[in-house]
């Protein structure tokens, strides 16, 4: 299994080669190998776990028109590498309940395997990596920095996040702070603990 893992690897390095929002193979490679760390406390399918985190962002919203054209583009990128059917259905589901869809939206995520791939990419949201995606996409995006006299959205369903352009600043108060509450994992919980946006933003109202 581990030629097929290489084989996803490579496809995933070559698809997202040149991404520049911060969900490029560098992003994936971090998510990889902290969910990796996290299973060797945590425990679940480590093969599941690694394919499921390589493939996490291949079917995401922000690169395809619908939910179920993110989801064939995964799958398939996992078959066309030799990953048995069975397996690759399984890392494609993961992948799908990946992403954060609003601070209402509760979290769908049944699986062990899963809440270890989705606290590990949580965990590099939560950190100065987290900080230089932000404003990476933003810039990407032409959107502002900071608005003051935004609205910031508790959506309580997907489209409502989806839909909305916020600044970079207002990203941190849809999405970020809200993100450490929401870790499943013992193991990344404490990781979290150790990652403090507040500091950030604290900085950024000349606080301190």
């Amino acid at each position: 299994m581990r030629e097929t893992i290489e084989k996803v690897e490579g496809a995933v390095k070559k698809l997202l080669a040149g991404e520049a929002t911060g969900h490029d193979w560098h992003h994936i490679r971090q998510v990889r190998d902290i969910a990796l760390r996290i299973a060797e406390k945590e425990g679940g399918d480590r093969v599941l776990i690694e394919l499921a985190a390589l493939v996490h962002d291949v079917g995401d919203h922000k690169f395809h028109d619908s939910e179920e054209a993110g989801d064939r583009a995964t799958k398939e990128l996992l078959e066309e590498c030799g990953v048995p059917a069975g397996m690759a259905t399984k890392a494609a589901d993961v992948a799908r309940r990946v992403s954060f869809k609003g601070a209402g939206v509760a979290d769908d995520m049944p699986t062990l395997e899963g809440k270890i791939v989705q606290d590990a990419d949580r965990l590099y949201a939560l950190g100065a990596i987290g900080v230089a995606r932000v404003f990476a996409y933003g810039g990407k995006k032409d959107r502002p920095l900071y608005d003051p006299n935004e609205h910031i959205l508790h959506a309580t369903e997907p489209d409502a996040y989806y839909g909305k352009g916020t600044s970079s600043i207002g990203h941190f108060y849809e999405k970020l702070l809200h993100l450490k509450d929401r870790i499943h994992t013992n193991t990344a919980r404490e990781i979290a603990e150790k990652r403090d946006l507040a500091r950030f933003l604290a900085e950024w109202d000349a606080k301190d």
